[in-house]
């Protein structure tokens, strides 16, 4: 094994200039296509990569007020593609009157209220109990409120032309950041946002009692609902269609942006590959040329009683040396470049614009052996017909 690889890099040594314009030719080839593939994963990367990290783009938001009854969240709960789902009340009935933090003096009209419980996808910590929420960030700073204050909730009604008003102290548990919510809201469970209903809708219900214990309604108007995935959206979105339900999703370019990301890694594939074929087919005729160039000193390589097997290393090895050769120079031309790309066009902290992954790098060496290796075959052939005779017949 020693003494033909030994051969075959002498013999690149002895035609450097050749070895040369092909590592270079191997470099003019790679070298875009990987700049391609680190913007591909930068910028379609990036894109998509914020619609993953932000669960508010698997929400999937219900369109009009209905009846869902216990057995529609037990159905939805129980499928693959569901990640989340709670009931809601009217969107009449999703807002305080005012929220006020008494010992900031501060004060928060119309504030919206949205039904959490545990496994809230937006909520990372301790999920809402009956008189413990979450705020958003927005909320928090207009109320000058955090972790463990307590806010009072004032929720409003006409009786007779009379206003009436009912409060409730809540606990606040934690403070949704920006990113999440950038609205002013508040948080709670599901027994909070049945007690508000039922203080406007049930004269009954009175500004000492409304808070108290009732029976779970039969059926809700609405409901909050996520995907487990983005992938998932289209699917239960049809599954919706299908319960002749009204919805759309929250983020309605987020299917159009996948779409396009399967779309550009066809297309990439599909240049790659004509790319490497080109180039496969050209490295394939120059190794057959060296061969037979070569030839005589091949035969004599017979004559001397060298094995076929050896000889075959020969192309084998000096095909692996040139790709590898160009792999490398290429990285060590784009990946400075890739460097000043990002530096040029500045992005939030952890993303840029120009990406390699380390998978990239290891399988652009390892497609380039397959295909050093596939290419030399036509070469292996021809110096198997080699004949010891013909350094004769030459000489």
């Amino acid at each position: 094994m020693k003494i033909p690889v030994n051969l075959a890099l002498r013999e690149l040594r002895h035609d450097w200039q050749s070895a040369l314009c092909f590592v270079a030719a191997l470099a003019g080839v790679l070298g875009p296509l990987l700049i391609i593939l680190a913007l591909k994963n930068g910028v379609i990367g990036t894109m998509v990569g914020r619609l993953i990290d932000d669960p508010s783009n698997r929400e999937i938001l219900a369109i009009g007020a209905g009846q869902h009854d216990a057995a529609f969240f037990a159905g939805l709960n129980a499928r693959q593609d569901v990640g989340f789902v709670v009931p809601a009340t009217r969107s009449i009935n999703t807002s305080a009157n005012a929220v006020r933090h008494e010992a900031q003096r501060k004060l928060e009209r119309a504030v919206p209220l949205i039904p959490s419980a545990a496994g809230d996808p937006l909520v990372e910590g301790e999920a809402v109990m009956p008189g413990r929420i979450w705020i958003s960030d927005a909320l928090a700073q207009d109320l000058s409120a955090g972790a463990g204050d307590t806010v009072d909730m004032i929720i409003g009604r006409e009786v007779d032309g009379q206003r009436e008003n009912a409060r409730r102290d809540l606990h606040v548990i934690g403070v949704l950041p920006p990113e999440i919510w950038p609205r002013p809201a508040i948080f709670l469970s599901v027994p909070d946002l049945l007690a508000a209903e039922r203080f406007r809708d049930d004269l009954s219900a009175t500004p000492a009692n409304w808070t108290d214990p009732v029976a779970e309604p039969d059926s809700y108007a609405s409901f909050r609902l996520y995907a487990r995935s983005l992938d998932d959206i289209g699917v239960l979105s049809s599954h919706l269609t299908e319960l002749r339900l009204q919805s759309r999703p929250r983020a309605e370019n987020a299917a159009l942006l996948l779409s396009f990301r399967r779309n550009l890694n066809i297309l990439f594939t599909a240049i790659a590959a004509l790319a490497m074929f080109g180039f496969w087919a050209a490295m394939s005729a120059n190794l057959r040329g060296m061969v037979e160039r070569q030839r005589v000193t091949f035969s004599l390589f017979s004559m001397l009683t060298m094995p076929d097997r050896q000889r075959c290393i020969i192309p084998v090895a000096q095909s692996l040396a040139l790709v590898l050769s160009g792999v490398v120079a290429t990285l060590i031309i784009i990946l400075p470049l890739l460097l000043a790309i990002n530096a040029a066009f500045e992005t939030a902290p952890g993303e840029s614009v120009a990406r390699l992954y380390p998978g990239d790098i290891m399988a652009t060496m390892a497609l380039g052996a397959l295909t050093a290796v596939t290419a030399a075959v036509w070469a292996v052939i021809a110096v198997r017909n080699v004949e010891p005779q013909e350094v004769l017949t030459h000489a």
